[in-house]
């Protein structure tokens, strides 16, 4: 498995640009545990307060500070010789904080934009979308389900949102809910403005039958590859459908919508080539994957899967990475959950974090905005209790790194339902009492 290191947390003023290659520090305490390659058990020690210098004895492993191969001297692939620049340098970081954008949503489980807009799309799980644009909240919903689904339960609704990549020039998107039925259902809508959409272009795309009310998961993005990826949960009926292939839950799906997001040879959709049992999964053995996200620099796929009795995890698999079977109910973070558990075969979490922290992992994004460059590369995570938010860096040789608790800085930012970016890369969270937010350096 990846090993997984602790590293410094956050202080909270006076951060120095150092801190975010420090070194790992000693654990205050013992929080989990995870295999080693050896097959001992080790210990997975809580993130810590950062120290005031790096730890000068850490060996210089020749990796650049975005997670880059270097050459070993501390100098990156690119750099070059220093060049006259008329724009100055951002200001010494010293923390982060937030910035409301709107409030009043009743339960928003989603933010995104879409291409060719700058505006923000909230989706509410009760069935609305509405848009952000100009600082304002616009009063017309740019999408209404609400008589088109069961939100009965808290983990039904509309659960998810995507944009075509060529949304400005075909107007395509996505919307994924539970039907009146009980069973999760994905369809595709036709916009006939950049924040208009034709309610009734809608076109039924899949349909998956739902033995359960709960795990429905519902994350839905495209990569760079230019295919959809729809999270689905295990159905909430016991966990053993995760390892039946021959169904689709406690998976991640893989559909070829089309390059302009129109049927194929008058089908809603293709399989891929290269989906490991010919059919729409992509990767499996999760639980209830609430929240994934696709990094497109590293092509990276980061789940945060929500844990049953003991463990939180977030799970990374490469693109190139189909047929990944992520352990579950075989195994519930990297222990065994059943009984004689075979674990031959299976990708263990790059970290997990016990129920004494948390109850529920929100996933989230990977930093790729401008403003906060110091933590280009750095994924950002939440769980439902507590206010917990953190981040770590994956390098290009699968250690985590630089795992930082922003939870005290960012405030109470409550249940965090979603993260999100902006069409500047800039990170975006709602929550459940209804506030999106932009997170913001302090400098």
């Amino acid at each position: 498995m990846i090993g997984v290191r602790a590293a410094p947390a956050l202080a909270s003023a006076g951060l120095a640009l150092a801190l975010l290659t420090a070194a790992c520090v000693p654990p205050d305490e013992e929080t989990a545990t995870f295999a080693a390659d050896d097959g001992t058990d080790q210990t997975l020690p809580s993130v810590t307060r950062a120290p005031d210098e790096p730890d000068a004895g850490v060996e210089d492993t020749g990796e650049a500070d975005d997670g880059t191969a270097g050459d070993g001297t501390g100098a990156t692939a690119g750099d070059a010789p220093a060049t006259t620049s008329t724009t100055a340098p951002p200001a010494e970081l010293k923390g982060l904080t937030t910035e409301l954008l709107a409030s009043g949503f009743d339960q928003p489980i989603l933010i995104t934009a879409a291409p060719g807009t700058d505006a923000l799309f909230v989706v509410e799980r009760e069935g609305i979308v509405l848009v952000v644009e100009d600082g304002q909240v616009r009063g017309e919903p740019f999408l209404d389900l609400t008589g088109q689904l069961l939100s009965s339960s808290i983990e039904q609704g509309l659960l998810g949102l995507a944009f075509h990549p060529d949304y400005a020039t075909n107007g395509t998107l996505f919307a994924y809910w539970t039907d009146p039925a009980g069973d999760s259902l994905l369809a595709r809508f036709a916009a006939t403005a950049p924040t208009e959409v034709d309610p009734d272009s809608l076109e039924v795309v899949l349909q998956v039958d739902q033995p359960a009310e709960r795990h429905n998961a519902g994350m839905l993005e495209f990569g760079p590859d230019g295919l959809l990826y729809l999270a689905l949960g295990d159905g909430g009926s016991g966990g053993a459908t995760s390892q039946d292939t021959s169904n689709l839950l406690g998976s991640i799906l893989r559909l070829d919508v089309g390059a302009d997001g129109s049927d194929r040879g008058g089908e809603p959709y293709a399989i891929p080539d290269g989906n490991p049992f010919d059919d729409e999964t992509w990767v499996y053995g999760l639980r209830n994957p609430w929240r994934f996200s696709i990094d497109h620099v590293s092509e990276t796929v980061y789940i945060g899967d929500v844990g049953q009795d003991r463990w939180e995890e977030i799970n990374v698999v490469g693109l190139d990475g189909a047929g990944t079977n992520f352990g579950w109910f075989e195994t519930e973070g990297d222990q065994c959950f059943r009984s004689g558990c075979e674990t031959a075969g299976l990708t263990d979490p790059i970290l997990q974090y016990s129920h004494d922290e948390g109850c529920s992992i929100t996933g989230g994004r990977v930093y790729r905005g401008q403003a906060i460059p110091e933590l280009t590369g750095h994924y950002f995570y939440a769980d439902w209790c507590g206010g917990l938010v953190r981040s770590l860096r994956l390098t290009d040789q699968g250690r985590v790194v630089d795992q930082l608790d922003w939870s005290e800085e960012l405030g109470p930012l409550g249940q965090v339902t979603s993260f999100g970016v902006d069409s500047d890369g800039e990170l975006l969270v709602v929550n459940w009492a209804g506030e999106l937010h932009r997170i913001v350096p302090v400098r």
